[in-house]
């Protein structure tokens, strides 16, 4: 009877990416034709005597640990074959990440050699692929600047808001998710790599991925309330608002956009009318407005609550 032999995830890792350094990069001359028919050195010291920082400090990184257990060149596994560079270092006879004449598909083509598994497996034809934003954009290499995912900031959030800097301001105001506590990321709900969803959501929904905190309203609901089973982006902004609750507009506003020539009220009220006159108007406009009655606003369960009152 044979036996299977179960290796350790980190192990396999390991072997994988030890044989893909012993053997170089699967297509880096096609990724940059100068250094096809160039030779490999495979050894690593060779690099070392013009760049002795980097590889010193690449030597630290979760990259550096892994491919040494091949105990060969691995720079060559990402940059290509060296024997043409070591002879004549000029421009093009490596292939270079900082390169700005090399089009980002081929840079992020270098990565996908590997890690096209996973969380990365929507990467190609996502939003930021047709963006052409670069692996590099996000991710540091050379350097262990945070303990996983090679982020470029020890503060992941600092990544995404190089280029979503509108986020990054509507993340300062009152009412805002946890991320300025440090308690979640924009990875708590987004996949950068691309995900099944709208916007690089990891869920295939609005709804799917808030319920994910918010369990208790995802149902199945007696009386439900149509715009909220739609999406929760209707009435909540998640990336920060001014109003409690995520709200996009203060009550009764948010309830009237909506709701302005059926049941009551009929009329959308003015910042004149809030105060003074008593009677239903300016008791819908305190407190939380058309809350104070229909407080199941995202659905009830109750037989007798079909105006979401219970």
């Amino acid at each position: 009877m044979r036996r299977l032999l179960i290796l350790p995830l980190g192990l396999t890792v390991i072997i994988a990416l030890a044989a893909f350094a012993q053997a170089g990069a699967k297509d880096l001359e096609g990724f940059n034709p100068a250094q096809e028919g160039a030779p490999y050195v495979l050894d690593r010291d060779t690099c070392a005597q013009c760049h002795p920082l980097y590889v010193e400090s690449y030597a630290r990184t979760r990259h550096g640990k892994v491919f040494m257990q091949g105990g060969t060149n691995d720079c060559e596994a990402c940059h290509g074959p060296a024997g043409r560079h070591i002879m004549e270092p000029v421009k093009g006879s490596i292939f270079s990440f900082k390169d700005s004449s090399v089009r980002a598909e081929r840079k992020n083509g270098v990565c996908l050699q590997c890690h096209e598994k996973g969380v990365r497996m929507h990467w190609r034809g996502s939003s930021h692929d047709m963006a052409n934003v670069n692996c590099a954009k996000c991710h540091y290499v050379m350097e262990r600047r945070t303990p996983k995912n090679l982020s470029i900031n020890e503060d992941s959030k600092m990544a995404c808001f190089q280029c979503h800097k509108e986020r990054r301001a509507q993340l300062q105001r009152s009412s805002h998710m946890p991320l300025r506590e440090g308690l979640m990321d924009c990875a708590s709900c987004h996949n950068p790599h691309g995900g099944p969803g709208p916007s690089l959501l990891k869920t295939a929904s609005v709804n799917e991925t808030c319920y994910q905190c918010h369990p208790e309203k995802r149902g199945p609901l007696l009386w439900e309330h149509p715009p909220v089973r739609e999406n929760c982006a209707n009435c909540h902004d998640p990336h920060g608002s001014n109003y409690d609750s995520l709200l996009k507009l203060k009550p009764p506003y948010l309830c009237q956009s909506c709701h302005v020539v059926q049941f009551h009220p009929s009329t959308i009220y003015d910042g004149s009318k809030i105060v003074g006159g008593g009677g239903s108007v300016a008791q819908q406009q305190l407190g939380k407005a058309c809350l104070n009655c229909h407080t199941q606003v995202h659905g009830s369960n109750h037989p007798s609550g079909p105006r979401l009152q219970r």
